[in-house]
């Protein structure tokens, strides 16, 4: 965005035209794809409502995992997110899909291309079978790298989101988002799982930056310093999980069986009915 771009409207232009400015921006962009493009990103909606009737989890890379008995989860089906790949149970419980945030657009300014890839190269190998979903704006970089051969990819897009209710869920068109739980949630409920279940979505910031079930200095391939991520003090927190919990709302307002099954004491991620995790498998297991 140029300089006048953001003084217009930071200073300017009321809220609510910014907003429709973003908005029509975006669907520019939609139509000016090619009609190869479009068709990849319609491909998705054959997958609504796939898994109407039945269950799924979502695995997050929050510290609260190392809690859990993953191989519980064996046979069900589970959403995993991100790093999570690392996990030694991963390859047991094999995660049906696996989600990652747009990487150029979010995380360019924090990491090489480079270091990208590498990244990218060890989920490849990591992740089985899992389909994966990917940001759109990261397919050149995905195929100029010869990524992912033999996985099926799915293409997703952004779009501005002015914190609205009545917005539907459409995988073309996913409301920005600030963290990759929102994209794994709105998947779940575009697949049509009648109960979701968020395990290690721990939002524990205040515990500091690298705060996973996994170390994140010799298991995590990007790893930036502190003077990289200086700019993601407290008040920049709070903002940003203002705007992932107002999404939340949101996607549970769509979609009412959504549970937190999270086992940190030390998290305030109070949007969603608590369950018992354990209690999930009293009659499966």
């Amino acid at each position: 965005m140029s300089p006048i771009s953001q003084f217009l409207e930071k200073w300017v232009l009321p809220p609510s035209v910014v907003f429709q400015l973003r908005l029509l921006k975006s669907q520019i962009k939609l139509l000016s794809l090619s009609s190869n493009d479009k068709e990849l990103l319609r491909e998705p909606e054959l997958m609504r409502n796939r898994h109407a009737g039945s269950r799924c989890f979502i695995l997050g890379a929050g510290s609260s995992v190392k809690n859990y008995d993953l191989l519980k989860l064996r046979g069900e089906h589970v959403i995993s997110v991100s790093n999570t790949f690392v996990h030694p149970d991963y390859s047991r419980i094999k995660p049906m899909y696996h989600v990652l945030p747009s990487l150029l657009q979010s995380h360019g300014h924090i990491h090489e291309r480079e270091q990208l890839v590498t990244w990218l190269k060890q989920m490849e190998q990591s992740i089985g079978g899992a389909e994966i979903f990917l940001h759109f704006g990261d397919k050149a970089l995905i195929e100029q790298s010869g990524l992912f051969n033999g996985i099926r990819i799915h293409w997703v897009e952004y779009s501005p989101w002015n914190g609205a209710f009545d917005v539907p869920i459409d995988l073309k068109r996913i409301p920005s988002i600030g963290s990759v739980s929102e994209l794994a949630l709105t998947l779940a409920i575009f697949l049509g799982y009648d109960n979701i279940y968020l395990l290690g979505i721990d939002h524990d910031w205040f515990n500091g930056l690298f705060v996973y079930f996994y170390d994140h200095a010799t298991q995590h391939v990007m790893r930036p310093n502190q003077d990289t991520l200086s700019f993601a003090d407290s008040e920049f927190q709070m903002r940003r999980h203002a705007d992932i919990f107002r999404k939340y709302k949101y996607l549970r307002s769509l979609h009412p069986g959504i549970y937190n099954v999270n086992l940190n004491p030390n998290h305030y991620l109070d949007v969603f009915p608590k369950v018992d995790y354990a209690s999930l498998f009293n009659k499966t297991t």
